[in-house]
Formats: C-alpha cells, sequence, structure tokens
C-alpha cells in the first residue's frame, strides 16, 4: 500500500473511531485538486463547488464502509465524476470554452503561463496565453469522457488504472479514449478556425 493511501485510510480509520478532526484533514488534503478537477469539467466555479460538497458528503456517509481497495482520492474523484456526469445530463448544455487553468491559477481565472526563461518577451507571454486558450476551446469541443479522461491524465496527473476506475471503464477502454482525445486536441490546434 503506498503511504499516500496509507496515511488516507488511516484518516478514515481515526474519522470512524469519532475523530472529527480526521475527516477534516482529508477534506483539507483532497478538496483543492478535486475543485479544479470539477472545474475544468463543468466549466463553473458554482457547479463544481455544488459537486465537490455533495462527493465530500456522500463519502462522509460511506466512510463506515470504505475499504482501502482503491486509493481514497479515486474513490472521491469517482464519487465527483459520476455526480458530474449526471448534472452534465440534466443540464445538457456547455460553454463554448472549457477552463484548463485550476482555480487557483491567478486573477479572473488566467492560467499560470509556463515560459522557457522567468525574464520572457511580452510577445512569448502572449504568444503562451493564446496558446492556453486553444487549448481550452480544442478541450470543449473533445466528447465528454474523452475530455474526462485526458483532463483526468493531463491535469490531474492519474494512472490509467484510477482513470478506468473514476469513470468506470477498463484500462484499454481509458488508453483508447486518451488516444482519441490527443488526436483530435492535436488537429484541432493544427488546423484552428
Amino acid at each position: 500500500m503506498g503511504e499516500d493511501k496509507a496515511e488516507d485510510f488511516d484518516l478514515l480509520a481515526q474519522f470512524n473511531a469519532g475523530s472529527e478532526k480526521a475527516f477534516t484533514r482529508i477534506v483539507e488534503k483532497h478538496a483543492g485538486p478535486l475543485l479544479n478537477f470539477l472545474h475544468r469539467y463543468t466549466h463553473n466555479r458554482a457547479d463544481s463547488e455544488d459537486i465537490a460538497q455533495e462527493a465530500l458528503l456522500r463519502l462522509y456517509k460511506a466512510a463506515p464502509g470504505l475499504k482501502p481497495d482503491a486509493k481514497l482520492s479515486t474513490i472521491l474523484y469517482k464519487i465527483a465524476y459520476n455526480l458530474a456526469v449526471d448534472q452534465a445530463r440534466r443540464a445538457k448544455s456547455r460553454n463554448s470554452a472549457a477552463p484548463t487553468q485550476a482555480l487557483d491559477a491567478g486573477e479572473r481565472g488566467q492560467a499560470p503561463l509556463r515560459v522557457s526563461s522567468p525574464a520572457a518577451s511580452p510577445a512569448a507571454l502572449l504568444e503562451t496565453s493564446l496558446r492556453n486558450r486553444e487549448i481550452a476551446a480544442g478541450l470543449a469541443e473533445l466528447p465528454d469522457a474523452q475530455r474526462s479522461a485526458l483532463i483526468l491524465k493531463a491535469y490531474e496527473h492519474r494512472s490509467y488504472a484510477e482513470i478506468a476506475e473514476i469513470m468506470g471503464l477498463s484500462d484499454s477502454a481509458v488508453d483508447s479514449l486518451i488516444f482519441r482525445a490527443r488526436q483530435s486536441l492535436a488537429r484541432k490546434l493544427a488546423n484552428p478556425r
């Protein structure tokens, strides 16, 4: 069992033994990354917060029956992913551009700029910003399953096994989704409108 997994289930055991502080620690540890994933998926901060809160509530209620078969974060992401998919099905609408940046990335939702030099020129900064917007628009056009798998892999750094667990798919299905998503995104970026 990995150290992170062991720590999470130690916290869960403490919570099940009556320590509310242990569950607070679980929330502190996982809420930020979970919100970032949900924000990239839903494109809406309020929806992301609502889904994250509901996912954490469901984890709280399910805690006594959880076994250390998977990482706690994987269990939590699976709950949140299913809630987000259900909400998307109900809403049947999407914004035209999906944010690829994390909620804590900076002012007015700007993605952190990644340039080769800390003293990059304004032109390089502008080019990076425009590329980030193109990626966000390309991601928004991907089918939900492809977008989710790619976000979990590229932005959340989840393994194929974790993504499969979260999305309720086989590893090979996840591999296929990510492959197709990358191909589609590459085509969209090579041929912008």
